[in-house]
C-alpha cells in the first residue's frame, strides 16, 4: 500500500512521475500510446536537492480536441485494456462533472478551457494504468494537500486558488494553503477523488519516490509517495443477534448493506431458551454508525455491538495474464516481499469459461501456470 503526500501539491504528471519507480515504465508508455501519438521521455531531475522522476511529453501531430465529448470518444475508441479504459473515462467524467457544476452547463457540453491539451489525455490514461497496476482505488492513503494560494488566470478571468473545479473535486479532503500559486490542478484533484485515499496520521514505510512538477519554488515542487511496510489498519465489527426476523428481511438487508461494508455474514446460532436465530455481522472500515443505523432500522433490533480491531494487510498487486487471447487479472499478495497468494479474478475466469466452454478450474490452473 502507498501514502500520497502532496506537500507541494499534485498534478497529473506529478502523480505519474511519483509512481514510476513501482511500475513497468515501458508498459506505461506503450499504454498511453494506444490513445495518443506522443513521445514520452522519463528522466531524473533535481528539485531543491531532491532527485525526482519527471516525464516530458511531446506531441507528434496536431491536437485540436477541446470538449469533454471529444476527449471521451478518443479514449472510448482506443485499444486500451478494458479496465484502464473504464478508469480513464471515470476520471475524465469527474473532471467534466466538476466543470459542469461550476459553470452551470450540461456535462456533454463542457469545454475544457485550461486543460484542453494532449497532456491531459496522457495524465488521465497514465494515472489509470498506475491505479490498476498498483491496485490503488480505495486501497491507499494520503496526507493533507497543499493547494497553493492567491489567484490563477483562466479564460474567465482571475479565479481564487484552489480553482473552482479543483475545489469541487477536493470536497471531503484535508487541504491547506501556501503562497506558491496554483499547486494542485483539476486533473490532480480528479485522480485523487477517483482513487479515494484515506487520510493517515502516522505510518511505517519501506521506500520513497518523488515525482517532479514544473515549478521552481522555495520548497521542492515534488509529489512524495511512501510505500508502506505490511500495514495494520483499523476495522469495526458491527453485529447483533436476531431471533424474530424473516428470510425476506435478511435478504433485503444484504442488498442494502453490500456496498457499504467490507464483508457481511449471516450466521445461524442458538440463543437462550434454545431458540434458533441469526448473528448478523458486518465488517466496516470507516463509518460504523451508518451501518449500525441501517441494521437497527431494518431489523428492529434494540441493540448492536460495535467492536474495533486491528487488521494486518498484505501488500497487493494486480497482474494481467493473457490466455486464449483474453486478459485475466491475477491478485498477488505479499508479506515482506514474499509471495503468499496468487489468485485469478473470478469474474474474469467466469467470463472466459463461458465463452470458451471450458471448466473454470482448468482455466484457473492455466492462468497460474503462466505466472510461473
Amino acid at each position: 500500500m502507498f501514502v500520497i503526500d502532496p506537500f507541494s501539491g499534485v498534478s497529473g504528471d506529478m502523480f505519474i512521475s511519483a509512481f514510476l519507480d513501482f511500475v513497468d515504465k515501458d508498459e506505461l508508455i506503450e499504454t498511453v500510446k494506444k490513445v495518443i501519438d506522443v513521445d514520452i521521455e522519463i528522466k531524473k531531475v533535481n528539485k531543491k536537492g531532491i532527485l525526482a522522476n519527471k516525464i516530458d511529453i511531446s506531441l507528434r501531430k496536431n491536437f485540436s480536441l477541446s470538449t469533454y465529448q471529444e476527449f471521451k470518444e478518443l479514449i472510448k475508441n482506443s485499444n486500451l485494456n478494458n479496465k484502464i479504459k473504464e478508469d480513464s473515462l471515470k476520471i475524465l467524467h469527474l473532471l467534466a462533472e466538476a466543470e459542469a457544476k461550476v459553470h452551470g452547463v450540461e456535462i456533454e457540453k463542457v469545454h475544457f478551457h485550461e486543460i484542453a491539451d494532449y497532456d491531459t489525455i496522457v495524465d488521465v490514461v497514465g494515472a489509470s494504468y498506475i491505479i490498476n497496476k498498483l491496485n490503488l482505488k480505495n486501497n491507499c492513503f494520503y496526507r493533507p494537500i497543499n493547494v497553493g494560494g492567491g489567484f490563477v488566470k483562466t479564460s474567465h478571468g482571475l479565479y481564487p486558488i484552489p480553482a473552482p473545479a479543483t475545489a469541487e473535486l477536493l470536497k471531503g479532503f484535508r487541504i491547506f494553503y501556501s503562497n506558491y500559486g496554483e499547486l494542485t490542478t483539476p486533473t490532480g484533484g480528479a485522480i485523487l477523488k477517483y482513487i479515494n485515499p484515506r487520510l493517515i496520521e502516522s505510518f511505517e514505510y519501506s521506500s520513497i519516490s518523488y515525482g517532479a512538477g514544473e515549478k521552481e519554488l522555495e520548497i521542492p515542487n515534488v509529489l512524495r509517495v511512501f510505500k508502506l511496510l505490511n500495514e495494520e489498519e483499523n476495522i469495526y465489527i458491527v453485529e447483533t443477534n436476531v431471533d424474530d426476523i424473516s428470510p425476506e428481511v435478511l435478504g433485503y438487508l444484504h442488498e442494502v448493506l453490500r456496498e457499504k461494508v467490507r464483508d457481511l455474514h449471516f450466521i445461524p446460532i442458538y440463543m437462550k431458551k434454545n431458540r434458533p436465530a441469526y448473528l448478523i455481522r458486518a465488517i466496516v472500515k470507516d463509518n460504523p454508525k451508518e451501518v449500525t443505523k441501517i441494521i437497527m432500522r431494518e431489523t428492529g433490533t434494540l441493540g448492536v455491538r460495535i467492536l474495533k480491531y486491528k487488521r494486518v494487510v498484505a501488500e497487493r498487486e494486480v497482474k494481467r495474464v493473457k490466455v486464449y487471447g483474453e486478459e485475466v487479472r491475477v491478485k498477488i499478495g505479499k508479506i515482506d516481499n514474499e509471495v503468499i497468494m496468487k489468485k485469478p479474478e473470478y469474474e474474469d475466469l467466469k467470463r472466459l469459461a463461458l465463452k470458451l466452454k471450458k471448466p473454470l478450474k482448468d482455466l484457473y490452473l492455466e492462468v497460474i501456470g503462466k505466472l510461473e
